[in-house]
C-alpha cells in the first residue's frame, strides 16, 4: 500500500511530451518498471494549444476530467466530471483543448500484458530521438535518409525505439473509448457500509478493472480493497490514520485494503487497474486497419 498527498507533489518540470503543445505533470503514484502491471498515475495540466493526432496505444487509461474540457473529436468530448476509459488498441481523437484543463490520468499496463513504458525511458528516448528527426504536433517524422518509417506516431515512434522492435498492437476488447458521466448515475446504499454510498461506474474487460465513486457521510468509514488507485476529490478525515484531505490517494495491491474516515462529507473515486493474475492472454495484431494521422 503506498498513500500520498497530491497537493504536495512537486511539478515534473523535466518530463517530455510528445504531443503538441503545453504540458505540465504531477507524478502522485508509479508503478514497478518493466512489469506487465506498470502505472502511472497523477495529474496532467494542459494549455489551451495542446493537440495529439488520431491514435491508440499498446497501454490502458482512465482519465477524469476535474477542470476545463478536452475534445476527442468523433469520441466525445470531457467536461469537468466526466470519466474517460480508453482501452488498449482502440484509435481515438483527434486530441485538442479550447483552453487550460486538469485531468487526473493513470496510464496502465493492460489485459495484453504489453506493460506501460516507464517515464525515464520515454524522456531518454525523447532526448536521443531529437538528434535524427523532429516531433511535430504528435508526430516523429525522422530526417531526410535515416532509415524507418518517415512519420509515425510520436509515443510509438518512442516505445520502438526504447524497446528495439516495432510496437504490435494488442486487439482491442472495445471498439472506441468509453465516456462515463458520472452525474447520470445514482448513489446507492453499499453493503456493509453504514453512511457509504456508492455509484459502480463499471468494470471492463476480463480482468475485472472497476471504476466508481464513494460518498461517505460525516463518521462513517469506507474499506477500499482490491488493485486500484484511490484518491479523495472533497472532505477531510483520514486513510490508515494519514490525513485526507483533496487529491490524498492511495495505491493498494491485490489482497490489500484501506479504511478511509470522513470527518466531513468526503468523495472518493476509484480508478482500477487489472487483476495481475488475469494479465497476459489477450491476442496482438500487427495489422493498421484504421487511416491515422501518422500514415
Amino acid at each position: 500500500m503506498q498513500i500520498v498527498q497530491g497537493d504536495e507533489m512537486p511539478l515534473d518540470a523535466e518530463a517530455s511530451s510528445v504531443r503538441a503543445g503545453t504540458l505540465k505533470k504531477w507524478p502522485f503514484l508509479v508503478g514497478e518498471p518493466g512489469t506487465p502491471g506498470n502505472f502511472k498515475f497523477g495529474l496532467f495540466h494542459q494549455s489551451g494549444d495542446f493537440f495529439s493526432p488520431r491514435h491508440r496505444h499498446n497501454f490502458d487509461q482512465f482519465r477524469f476530467q476535474i477542470e476545463g474540457e478536452c475534445d476527442f473529436d468523433r469520441n466525445g468530448r470531457m467536461k469537468p466530471g466526466i470519466l474517460g476509459y480508453f482501452p488498449e488498441g482502440a484509435y481515438y481523437g483527434p486530441q485538442s483543448s479550447q483552453g487550460p484543463n486538469l485531468v487526473a490520468v493513470v496510464q496502465f499496463g493492460g489485459p495484453s500484458g504489453s506493460g506501460y513504458l516507464a517515464q525515464r525511458q520515454v524522456d531518454l528516448a525523447y532526448e536521443t530521438m531529437k538528434q535524427f528527426g523532429t516531433f511535430e504536433r504528435g508526430i516523429f517524422r525522422r530526417n531526410e535518409g535515416v532509415p524507418g518509417k518517415k512519420n509515425m506516431d510520436s509515443f510509438q515512434a518512442v516505445w520502438e525505439f526504447a524497446n528495439q522492435r516495432p510496437m504490435v498492437y494488442p486487439k482491442p476488447q472495445y471498439a472506441d473509448p468509453i465516456l462515463m458521466n458520472p452525474e447520470a448515475f445514482r448513489w446507492q446504499p453499499l453493503s456493509g457500509a453504514p453512511g457509504v454510498e456508492e455509484k459502480a461506474l463499471g468494470t471492463f474487460t476480463d480482468c475485472n478493472i472497476r471504476c466508481g465513486r464513494y460518498r461517505l457521510s460525516p463518521g462513517s468509514s469506507y474499506v477500499a480493497r482490491g488493485r486500484g488507485l484511490f484518491m479523495a476529490l472533497s472532505g477531510t478525515g483520514s486513510v490508515e490514520g494519514v490525513p485526507m484531505r483533496r487529491y490524498t490517494s492511495a495505491y493498494l495491491k491485490d489482497g490489500e485494503q484501506a479504511t478511509f474516515r470522513a470527518d466531513q462529507t468526503a468523495e472518493i473515486l476509484l480508478l482500477g487497474l487489472p487483476d495481475e493474475s488475469r494479465i497476459g492472454s489477450l491476442p496482438l495484431i500487427a495489422d493498421d486497419t484504421e487511416e491515422s494521422a501518422a500514415a
